[in-house]
């Protein structure tokens, strides 16, 4: 990662500083961003669009350089705070290389301002660990050190992308139900940045279905598309022209593709609508020379753990990978 500088054109809210680290506070919407954030979910326009409510964002940077290290952004509640705002993931996002003692002293800093501001806890949603191994490491030890606890540790699945075809890298159980969905006609679409009632209402249906509701509303889900179309893509399996089964994928970054969110028609199951879908997302990601297809957590809409959905996803060819949350209590 190369160094960034910015000017700063608006004063913080408060600073503090060490031997060689400046940690600055701001309301997000006056901080000053790396021109250039690696992760989607850190961006300006895409935090602007999870909540209207007031985000702080807190600036590592060098007190030698100015250049930015690190950025973290949370969001302040009666008594709990949390990181990221409404988003999959948060915490602290290096965009710059960085020691692990300037990490923590941003920890402490964020710390710091939290208790003065009237909280007594902060939860940390991180990324999963094989986003980046490196980063994931040694962000681990500066929470560890700045005194944030792993308050659990979920198993979050992805798939490698290598040069083997999808159906090398699946059970056979999935292999002949991949065959079947093929034979008996579904096709799948690819759609970049385009949001529909259709798609909106297929949604709905199939959540509504299984008893859950969508993790976000069809406004703001239309809201994120608008602002970042290129980051985000919807499958679409149809079958005799019915759609049958919808997952929504999103570009995190250069080498990563997310599994925002998906569903499928309960009397297509025979077909494995879904099967299909994964696969016609690992060859966009051939094609689109993505290292990393993240298929998520799995857990229900009040965060219980599905097994089935964690057995199918190590099925299609599944690694697991830890994805932490950290709590601080003040």
């Amino acid at each position: 990662m190369a160094a960034i500088s910015n000017n700063f054109t608006r004063t913080s809210l408060y600073s503090w500083i060490n031997d060689d680290s400046v940690v600055d506070v701001f309301p997000m919407q006056e901080a000053p961003f790396p021109t250039t954030i690696p992760w989607l979910f850190f961006r300006r326009e895409q935090l602007a669009i999870h909540t209207s409510d007031l985000i702080y964002s807190f600036i590592l940077t060098s007190k030698e350089s100015s250049h930015i290290l690190a950025v973290f952004h949370c969001l302040p509640g009666s008594r709990e705070w949390t990181s990221p705002p409404l988003a999959p993931f948060g915490g602290i996002m290096p965009v710059a290389p960085c020691r692990e003692c300037q990490l923590i002293f941003l920890l402490a800093c964020i710390r710091e301002w939290v208790s003065q501001m009237g909280g007594n806890k902060l939860t940390i949603k991180t990324a999963p660990s094989c986003y980046h191994p490196p980063i994931h490491q040694i962000c681990h030890r500066s929470y560890l050190a700045a005194g944030f606890s792993p308050n659990h540790t979920h198993s979050n699945h992805y798939i490698p992308i290598t040069s083997q075809r999808f159906e090398q890298i699946i059970e056979p159980a999935e292999r002949r139900r991949l065959a079947k969905g093929k034979k008996s006609g579904l096709l799948v679409t690819i759609q970049q940045g385009v949001f529909d009632k259709p798609t909106e209402d297929f949604l709905h249906r199939c959540y509504k279905a299984q008893g859950y509701q969508l993790t976000v509303s069809p406004g703001q889900l239309a809201r994120l598309v608008s602002a970042f179309p290129e980051n985000y893509l919807f499958f679409t399996n149809r079958f005799e022209g019915e759609t049958v089964a919808v997952a929504v994928m999103v570009r995190v970054s250069d080498d990563i593709l997310y599994h925002f969110m998906s569903g499928y028609l309960t009397e297509y199951r025979s077909l494995s609508p879904s099967v299909m879908l994964f696969e016609a997302a690992f060859d966009y990601c051939q094609k689109e020379k993505i290292t990393t297809l993240d298929l998520g957590i799995s857990i229900d809409h009040l965060g219980n753990r599905k097994p089935s959905l964690s057995r199918f996803k190590s099925r299609i060819g599944g690694r697991e990978c830890e994805k932490v949350i950290y709590k601080a209590w003040f």
